[in-house]
Parts: C-alpha cells; sequence; structure tokens
C-alpha cells in the first residue's frame, strides 16, 4: 500500500467532509460517552472488512467493549498492567508483529488514566504510540472521553495525532 493512500472509513459524507482518512492516520474521537464512538468504530470496522484489511480491536479496558466479535476481526486483549513500561512495550511488540497496514480500533485511552493514576502518562503512551503506527501506514482510532482529563493531556494527544475529532450527540 502507498502511504497516504485513501482510506474508507464506512461513512461515505464523513469521508466526503475529511477527504478521507488516509494510511497513516491516527485518529481520536474525544466523546462523551463510549456509545457516541461505538458508531464510528463499527462503520469503520464493516467497511475494512470488507475492504479486506487486516483488522485488530485492541482490547484493555474494563468497560463494554466497543466492537462484538465479528469475522475479519481479531480481537487481541492486553493485559493493562499498572506499570506504563510494561503496557507500552507489549503494544508496541503486537504493533511490530502486525507491520504494515494493519488497522486497530483501541479500546478508551481514558481507562489508562485509572491504571496509572495520572492523564501525563496516557498522553505520553500516545506521544509513543502514534508516530509507531504512521511509520508503518496503519490506520488506528482511539476513543477519549471528553472533561475528564487535563488539558496538558489531552494537547499532547492532539498535538501528536492527524486528526482529533470532537464529537456532540
Amino acid at each position: 500500500m502507498a502511504a497516504f493512500e485513501k482510506v474508507r472509513s464506512g461513512i461515505p459524507q464523513m469521508d466526503a467532509a475529511l477527504d478521507y482518512i488516509r494510511l497513516g492516520d491516527n485518529v481520536v474521537w474525544q466523546v462523551s460517552a463510549l456509545d457516541e464512538f461505538r458508531l464510528f468504530a463499527s462503520s469503520f470496522a464493516a467497511q475494512a472488512i470488507r475492504d479486506k484489511r487486516n483488522l485488530i480491536y485492541v482490547r484493555f479496558a474494563e468497560h463494554e467493549p466497543i466492537l462484538s466479535p465479528m469475522e475479519g476481526l481479531r480481537i487481541i486483549e492486553m493485559e493493562l498492567s499498572h506499570r506504563f513500561e510494561t503496557f507500552t512495550v507489549n503494544i508496541h511488540n503486537l504493533i511490530e508483529q502486525e507491520g504494515r497496514d494493519a488497522f486497530y480500533v483501541f479500546d478508551c485511552l481514558s481507562e489508562l488514566e485509572e491504571a496509572w493514576a495520572t492523564d501525563l502518562l496516557m498522553g505520553d503512551f500516545f506521544h509513543l504510540t502514534c508516530p509507531f503506527l504512521f511509520s508503518l501506514d496503519t490506520v488506528a482510532f482511539f476513543p477519549v472521553i471528553r472533561g475528564r482529563h487535563s488539558f496538558d493531556a489531552i494537547a499532547k494527544i492532539r498535538d501528536t495525532t492527524q486528526l482529533f475529532l470532537d464529537v456532540y450527540p
């Protein structure tokens, strides 16, 4: 696949408004509740499956699953340890193993704050992971809960991601 190749999100109107998502994009969805994110994640997943993409749901949080099991989707359970380095290295090992052109849906970044007792480490995790995903021409969707984090943590995420979309119901 070519870097910056257009990728369909599963929502044609959104594709038209954004001029598509591109390979390498990390898309962060700031939402009030995870149900708002599920609509976008499920459309993205269905489109990725139709396009025969390597689709991985990275499951680490205690919240209800974002995606349900379906043919063409691999759900990878990652233990969310209280150790930032352990979790980050495990995620990076998974990304390296999956290689180029993989598509990801991640559980809610906000859960990382609960595990690590600070949202600045959540921002650090994203700041380390996003460029790695970008370098492998992946597409990744991440939700984050609005109003739950410090300005500094959200700024670090917003300044690192390719697309930061604020969703209002």
